[in-house]
């Protein structure tokens, strides 16, 4: 690729190259090996949005892995083991509509949030969850969910089809 470098004063060549960067996440110095795209004659260094942000998305899971945290897929699978939309997940746990949503690509989930998804990932505890506390799902939507912690109670898998808000 082609990209004018501001040293040489011309478009030149570049090349990728790996380094370690360092990102501050949640107030932590967090290092991972970043891809940079650099000028093939200088090394001037260019930003590259697809490579910042994937070594962004690296910090934050090596972030997530530390702190024994959910990855945004592991937070996806357990909405979906349930049939739940990231919505009705949300109105579920009485979370604000758009957090699951966050969660899921990529933001970082506080402790307490975590933990509750951790214990609602065992059907068993997400059938407790629905009978000791209050929740926001209509009465055909608990029913429905109901029928598929029994599901995977008796170790069977939903279909896509089965999904809800």
């Amino acid at each position: 690729m082609r990209k004018y470098c501001e040293e040489c004063g011309r478009e030149v060549e570049t090349k990728v190259i790996t380094k370690k960067e360092t990102y501050d996440v949640c107030g932590e110095p967090i290092e991972v090996d970043a891809q940079i795209l650099v000028c093939a004659e200088c090394g001037e260094e260019f930003y590259w949005e697809e490579f910042d942000n994937a070594t962004l998305i690296c910090a934050y899971n090596e972030y997530r892995r530390r702190h024994k945290l959910l990855q945004p897929e592991e937070i996806k699978k357990i909405r979906e083991q349930y049939g739940l939309s990231q919505r009705g997940f949300a109105r579920l746990l009485n979370w604000g509509d758009k957090t699951i949503c966050r969660y899921e690509n990529g933001s970082i989930q506080d402790k307490a949030h975590n933990s509750l998804m951790l214990f609602l990932r065992e059907p068993e505890n997400m059938r407790t969850y629905l009978t000791e506390n209050e929740i926001v799902l209509d009465e055909r939507q608990e029913e429905k969910l109901l029928d598929t912690i029994e599901q995977l109670e008796r170790g069977g898998k939903i279909s896509s089809w089965q999904a809800f808000v």
